[in-house]
């Protein structure tokens, strides 16, 4: 769920027909999804799989912030861009009318470490490694490079009485960790999300988020994994990225071809093939 405003939509299966004006509304899905890699996996996976079902597809890259509501106001049948703790969110601030549904869970965006230069893959000694400054990630990434072996220690200071991670220097990053035996003197950096992937270049490996280095990395960032999340079975259900459609909807026909879509082994693959590590297929049917 990144903020990227992207005006224009994908082409899509049912681009001949809302180009002249023609299709039937009960035979055509209209999805709002953030570009990468919702929109890609709608595009290439999910709706040549609806098409067998009947149903053309018309999906366009919205803001993530906007998407909720958009679907809401009948704009949209479904959007794919959000887990279910968001979801949940809105939801308490919604009125009746505009409270939406989770109908399917589909995938999971793992954190990753990534090299920056091809002659040097392997994490060692006196190296640097960018992440992401967002204090809300932060703890994410260093957790990445603890479970990993590279971290020895994340400081005490950094959590607040209650154990929240609340307190981090981003201007000081590597002074806040103890980088474990054979990594000592490493270092870390923290950098704005948007500037992680062009700046990839000033440092030897990055700490990013799947939908960052998907956008940023290029067609071979799956390759450029050094290691990824352990996430639990929990997490993944958790925070696994699903549709989401009006609550009066979730029953409806469309919702269940979509469903039926995503459960399909075709999902499945190509998310595996196309994303590598960095994207985890993850399939929960959310209605009767």
């Amino acid at each position: 769920m990144k903020k990227q405003f992207i005006l224009f939509p994908l082409i899509s299966l049912a681009a001949a027909l809302s180009a002249c004006g023609g299709g039937n509304n009960e035979k055509t899905i209209t999805f709002a999804a953030s570009e990468l890699p919702h929109a890609k996996i709608l595009e290439e996976a999910v709706a040549p799989i609806l098409k067998e079902k009947g149903y053309q597809t018309k999906i366009t890259v919205l803001e993530w912030s906007q998407q909720n509501a958009a679907v809401a106001r009948g704009e949209y049948d479904a959007n794919y861009f959000q887990h279910a703790p968001y979801l949940e969110t809105y939801n308490k601030d919604a009125s009746e009318a505009e409270r939406l549904q989770l109908i399917v869970k589909a995938h999971f965006e793992k954190l990753c470490l990534y090299w920056s230069k091809e002659n040097n893959k392997t994490l060692s000694n006196g190296e640097s490694i960018e992440i992401v400054n967002d204090i809300s990630n932060i703890e994410r990434a260093l957790l990445l490079l603890k479970d990993n072996g590279v971290l020895s220690e994340i400081s005490s200071s950094c959590y607040d009485e209650n154990g929240d991670f609340v307190e981090f220097d981003v201007n000081h990053p590597t002074s806040q960790v103890t980088f474990a035996k054979g990594f000592e003197n490493c270092t870390i950096t923290c950098i704005q999300e948007s500037l992680l992937a062009s700046s990839l270049g000033d440092y030897d490996f990055a700490v990013l988020p799947g939908n960052t280095a998907l956008k940023g990395l290029g067609d071979d960032y799956a390759a450029r994994i050094v290691f990824g999340e352990k996430v639990s079975d929990e997490t993944l259900s958790l925070r696994a990225n699903g549709v989401a459609v009006r609550k009066e909807d979730a029953q409806s026909e469309k919702s269940k071809a979509i469903v039926e879509a995503f459960g399909d082994d075709r999902v499945k693959d190509y998310i595996g093939r196309i994303f590598g590590e960095s994207v985890i297929y993850h399939y929960e049917k959310l209605i009767g």
